[in-house]
């Protein structure tokens, strides 16, 4: 299925599209020969002489850049210097709403300029305006909006520009013939459009939306790729020189903002690289039975499986990386799996910073998902395929949210939300019934404090079946309340991170010089005291998967056993050699599949 991209909105000053540098691709003149351009703008080509008046636009032109903006974005698409600029009429191809086109002279005088603008000629159907706000003379920029059909600029004794307003080329992955592939196209934005393939495959076949030139893509050190055009909409790519990725992957990274198509038309913003991922094959599997999870084809590209209770629908995870700025948080793409449908996409880039029972994303009932970020928190109806908003942030960021969890027994939304974020750390407690639009509101209701440079302890709140688990700041350090919903409340040291039938573990922290340290794990029977966890090595990550606590330790993976009060060497129920341990409220292990090498 081609994937296009739709422009939207009202015009973006030309000005900022161009002090966004690191939006400027610098590319190949998209001219065209007259007998390549469209039959549209060949229509009202004119072909009356250039008046005499401007004829030295073109001596003392410097630079040509051109724009394109709606209301959500804008860039530069095209920047050429004086000589790169084409002696013959030629063709500009945009993809948003409304396109900008500034051009740059040596030593224009006020009375030149005036005069270069007093005869700028345009023909079309097409809404435009000369901004005049820059400060230099030497500038001259023509912003364009709404053009509904090709139009023509003149100006001076440069060629005359053609612009045409197309949907971006898009491109999928061409399984090879008489071959089911599986794979996954994430388009994932500043992390790069990434395809997914299993390991072993020697090449890819990208098919186009449309009849390409025969550039090929380069490497990320400006090499082409080996590669060739099967024909003008079929790319065949070799995998001979991947690199080594993360968890095993083997990768090659394709930059493509060089490709056009026949008419000068390039590929969407966010569409110009690919990373192509060869993944090795796994299974996934729960960790208590030893049964096996999931069962798409897909499978083997997820980090994480969010299971539906009825073991029917689930959602696979894929870690796309870090925090682009300074920051906690991951960001994600999630991928809707339901046994005989095709997978869908309920996002391609999620940033994530609130992970209840170690996961990004987590059912409230049988239909709907929910997720929440900073900036909002979201559900997700699976049969009517629709996202709505349940809380939003203020643009400002003064309210940002710290945590989100939903209560599926009483069925409420609880968040923690900042009182303003740029003055404390004070966080206020709400708390949404079913149907209600306005929650009700606890003000300062705890703080907050740091944990690393740039990154607020997430306060975490858990609801069972009998109570909620709170944490709360005291004397500097996390607390943890547990207030049962027939009445009363149990408080001890430690933030809430594993709830099971045999009690809550929590993780402790000491005051230290600028943020908090860790100093200890604990098991806590509300009503009870609580039992200190053995200690593992400095360095050691622990993290929760289905009821029990697990840590990476050297190249293996231990288990916490409650009964002994120790740790011990973790064994797969199928006794697998390459069993990994995942993280989440279902409890699951994968567990590598050798790869079987065809003679």
């Amino acid at each position: 299925m081609m994937v296009r991209l739709c422009g939207f909105g009202f015009l973006i000053s030309v000005m900022v599209l161009l002090s966004a540098c690191e939006d400027v691709t610098k590319g190949s003149a998209v001219s065209l020969s007259p007998q390549t351009t469209s039959p549209e703008a060949s229509a009202i080509i004119s072909t009356a002489p250039v008046e005499s008046v401007q004829s030295w636009a073109r001596i003392k032109l410097q630079n040509l850049i051109f724009g394109e903006q709606n209301s959500s974005e804008g860039r530069v698409f095209q920047e050429w210097k004086a000589a790169d600029v084409p002696q013959e009429p030629f063709q500009v191809v945009y993809q948003l709403e409304d396109v900008s086109v500034n051009a740059t002279f040596a030593n224009l005088s006020e009375e030149e300029r005036n005069q270069l603008t007093d005869h700028i000629r345009v023909d079309g159907n097409v809404e435009w305006k000369v901004d005049k706000s820059g400060n230099s003379t030497n500038q001259l920029s023509i912003r364009f909006h709404q053009g509904s059909t090709p139009f023509v600029l003149r100006i001076g004794d440069l060629p005359a520009i053609t612009f045409v307003r197309k949907e971006p080329v898009s491109y999928a992955f061409n399984p090879s013939a008489g071959r089911d592939v599986p794979h996954l196209i994430v388009w994932a934005q500043e992390y790069a459009p990434r395809l997914l393939i299993p390991e072993g495959e020697r090449s890819v076949e990208v098919v186009f939306s449309e009849e390409m030139r025969g550039d090929l893509p380069m490497t990320m050190e400006g090499v082409p790729v080996a590669a060739k055009w099967v024909d003008t909409k079929h790319l065949l790519i070799q995998l001979d020189n991947m690199r080594a990725g993360e968890n095993g992957k083997r990768e090659l990274f394709l930059r493509m903002d060089n490709l056009r198509d026949l008419g000068g038309n390039r590929l969407g913003a966010g569409r110009e690289n690919l990373l192509v991922q060869q993944v090795p094959s796994t299974t996934w599997r729960y960790v208590q039975s030893g049964e096996t999870a999931g069962g798409g084809p897909r499978d083997i590209f997820y980090d994480q499986l969010i299971v539906s209770d009825d073991r029917q629908t689930y959602v696979g995870i894929v870690r796309l990386g870090g925090s682009m700025g300074d920051g906690d948080g991951t960001s994600y793409a999630f991928i809707l799996e339901q046994k005989g449908k095709e997978p869908v996409v309920i996002e391609n880039v999620f940033y994530s910073t609130i992970e209840p029972d170690n996961q990004p994303i987590q059912w409230i009932d049988d239909k709907t998902l929910m997720y929440a970020s900073y900036f909002g928190v979201y559900a997700y109806d699976i049969e009517k395929r629709e996202k709505r908003m349940l809380h939003e942030a203020d643009p400002e960021e003064a309210h940002n949210i710290n945590y989100a969890s939903y209560d599926t027994t009483r069925g409420l939304l609880h968040l923690l939300t900042y009182e303003n974020r740029h003055e404390t750390s004070g966080l206020e407690r709400l708390t949404y019934s079913a149907g209600d639009s306005m929650p009700q509101r606890t003000q300062d209701y705890t703080t907050t404090v740091e944990v690393a440079k740039y990154s607020a302890l997430d306060m975490t709140i858990t609801p069972t079946a009998d109570g909620t688990y709170w944490t709360r700041i005291q004397d500097g350090v996390p607390y943890t309340d547990y207030e049962r919903n027939s009445g009363g409340k149990f408080t001890t040291k430690g933030i809430t991170r594993l709830v099971t039938k045999q009690g809550v573990y929590l993780q402790q922290f000491e005051k230290g010089e600028y943020q908090l340290q860790a100093s200890a794990w604990i098991l806590w029977q509300p009503g009870q005291a609580a039992k200190k966890i053995a200690p593992l090595p400095e360095g050691s990550i622990i993290f929760a998967s289905g009821e029990d606590l697990f840590a990476r330790q050297d190249d293996t993976y231990v288990i916490y056993d409650r009964a002994r009060n120790k740790w011990a060497s973790w064994q797969a129920p199928n006794g697998e050699k390459t069993a990994e341990p995942v993280r989440g409220k279902d409890g699951m292990y994968r567990t590598t599949v050798e790869r079987i090498v065809k003679q």
